[in-house]
């Protein structure tokens, strides 16, 4: 074919022949650019020489969410649960490893992930003496809003968190609000005056009841754990001092140890005695 030549502002056709290139150097080319796009850092050795990341929190997050931070972090990850097979997940109920968590560059992470849109109730994180990053933390997976009141509440400079409402356990709607009494600083224990009335060393038996102490774990309200009555039973907690009661049914174990007798869900040991507390005397009938 002729070639169109521009010379003076003319154009000119020229019979002069467009030279190939040989074959040997095409063929170079093409290899070293599919090496290239075949590359990866993995493959180089790049993997092992790059610094280490943090798990990103992935909890309730969109498909399209997850695909993006973990793109940007350099991870990778795999999927199971509903949707999982047929890509058609929505959202992300739980991962391994746990958020935060320090792992390699290019490290495989695994989501449960669900179809459902995570909207339903759920129940409101323990965050009595979280710092201020974990209450942030733990609200953000929850997925609930909260407002802070006290000391370094007005201007974000609050350090932990003292007391909440509703308490932990408490199941709440999808974006709901908690109240978070917050300080600059951590509280001491007041100096007690009076003498309380404590347990026997050992636990006391009788008919229908035992004497001893109790404790407290972030449960289910309304649920406690013994170790000596069937799961299902029905206790009455009475505190020895103040004669407050509550009732809660076991659903879980406690080691067998001391003078325990019972460990009760947070928010029923506060309706007998404040949590920093810790133990307090008790008697259990069923």
């Amino acid at each position: 074919m002729p070639a169109v030549l521009a010379e003076d502002g003319y154009l000119r056709t020229s019979r002069r022949r467009v030279l190939r290139r040989p074959r040997l150097l095409r063929t170079t080319w093409a290899l070293l650019a599919t090496s290239l796009v075949l590359l990866t850092p993995g493959s180089s050795g790049a993997a092992s020489a790059h610094a280490a990341v943090h798990m990103p929190d992935l909890i309730g997050r969109s498909r399209a969410q997850v695909f993006r931070i973990m793109h940007d972090d350099g991870l990778y990850f795999v999927t199971r649960g509903p949707g999982a097979a047929t890509e058609t997940w929505v959202a992300v109920s739980a991962q391994s490893p746990r958020p935060g968590a320090v792992i390699a560059w290019h490290a495989e992470a695994t989501l449960t992930v669900t179809t459902q849109l995570p909207r339903g109730p759920r129940p409101v994180p323990r965050l009595v003496g979280l710092s201020r990053a974990r209450v942030f933390a733990a609200m953000r997976r929850a997925q609930l809003y909260f407002r802070t009141v006290g000391s370094g509440s007005s201007n974000g400079s609050w350090t932990v968190a003292l007391a909440q409402a509703p308490v932990a356990g408490t199941r709440v709607a999808w974006h709901d609000e908690v109240t978070v009494r917050v300080s600059t600083k951590r509280p001491t224990a007041p100096v007690k005056t009076a003498v309380p009335v404590k347990a026997p060393g050992v636990v006391v038996n009788g008919a229908g009841f035992k004497l001893g102490v109790a404790t407290w774990y972030n449960s289910v309200p309304g649920h406690c754990a013994t170790w000596y009555l069937p799961k299902g039973t029905r206790l009455t907690v009475r505190d020895i001092k103040t004669g407050r009661s509550i009732t809660c049914i076991i659903s879980d174990r406690e080691n067998h140890g001391g003078n325990r007798i019972v460990d009760l869900s947070e928010t029923q040991f506060a309706q007998l005695a404040p949590l920093w507390v810790g133990v307090i005397s008790v008697k259990v009938t069923w």
